[in-house]
């Protein structure tokens, strides 16, 4: 279970990553994707600490580094939006 709650966080976080790239920088959705990060990187190191094996030590991993860049494109579109 942890495994696919792991794959859905990277499949989504790489498309929000992936459409905030693509498309200008705005603020749309700016709480929705706030949530959806914070949850994400909570349950992602609550993944890592659990240790239970290899790959879902990977998984966490992955979706973790995601995580970042996908925090620094909502700072980077919330600095764009705020100081432009």
């Amino acid at each position: 279970m942890r495994n696919i709650i792991l794959l859905i966080f990277i499949v989504c976080n790489a498309i929000a990553i992936i459409y905030t790239m693509a498309h200008p920088l705005t603020i749309n959705f700016f709480s929705l994707r706030v949530m959806f990060v914070a949850l994400s990187l909570v349950l992602t190191l609550l993944f890592i600490l659990l240790k239970t094996n290899r790959f879902s030590l990977i998984l966490s991993l992955i979706s973790l580094v995601l995580v970042f860049i996908h925090i620094a494109f909502i700072a980077h579109s919330t600095y764009t939006y705020l100081f432009n």
